[in-house]
């Protein structure tokens, strides 16, 4: 005989027991990996990409890199004042600098910059002849933008004519010009070059001092760029 099963109380409530069983087993595998996770990442070394440069070398010479209006120019005064000096060896004393510059009145340049002498007696306790060096943008030339730094820009031409073991770069560096900059730089770096920089505004003409032996390394950032003397 069949026999009607009898309703218990609380038979209508849904159990729960197994559904938080499963709850539980998944938030602990969770928890395992997320500390899996940590642990590992707290293990593992990185490595960030920061230019690495060395110190210039003894006796390497300087060449001034601007970076200025976004753009940056290679200022190298040594093939334009070889020129401008050649025959110099005949001067015997300071009177005689007037008489060799009207007979050479020369003007070298470059892909940015024309040069010239120039002589003055400048009255300081004593009357002193002093030979300058006078540097001026040439007109409509413009330096690479950071667009155009690349293998084939002029900038990148410049410093493959130049030994990195016998040459340093001097980047000085304006406000508008930072990106432009470490671009510059990169690709200095990329061809071991030993590089240092200043934040430094420049206005043309520049002017070197000759008469103090300033014939090696040329204008620093830091020193002898200024605007001519009057």
């Amino acid at each position: 005989m069949y026999r009607k099963s009898r309703r218990t109380e609380g038979s209508g409530i849904l159990n729960l027991d197994s559904l938080m069983d499963i709850l539980s087993c998944l938030v602990g595998v969770m928890l395992f990996l997320v500390m899996y996770t940590v642990l590992e990442l707290g293990s593992a070394t990185y490595q960030a990409a920061i230019p690495i440069t060395r110190d210039p070398s003894a006796g390497g010479h300087r060449v001034l890199v601007l970076c200025d209006h976004g753009t940056v120019r290679v200022l190298d005064i040594r093939a334009p004042l070889g020129e401008l000096l050649s025959g110099f060896e005949i001067v015997a004393a300071f009177s005689e600098v007037p008489v060799f510059l009207q007979g050479n009145q020369r003007t070298p340049t470059d892909q940015y910059f024309t040069y010239e002498l120039k002589y003055e007696d400048r009255l300081s306790g004593d009357l002193l002849g002093v030979l300058d060096l006078q540097i001026h943008e040439r007109a409509g030339v413009v330096g690479d933008s950071i667009h155009q730094l690349d293998e084939g820009s002029r900038y990148a031409t410049l410093l493959d004519e130049l030994n990195p073991e016998d040459n340093w770069l001097a980047f000085a560096v304006d406000s508008t010009s930072v990106d432009v900059f470490r671009r510059a730089r990169e690709l200095a770096l990329a061809r071991g070059f030993s590089t240092e920089w200043q934040p430094f505004s420049l206005n043309f003409p520049l002017t070197h001092a000759l008469s103090g032996g300033g014939t090696e390394d040329g204008p620093s950032p830091t020193s002898t760029l200024s605007k001519p003397q009057r």
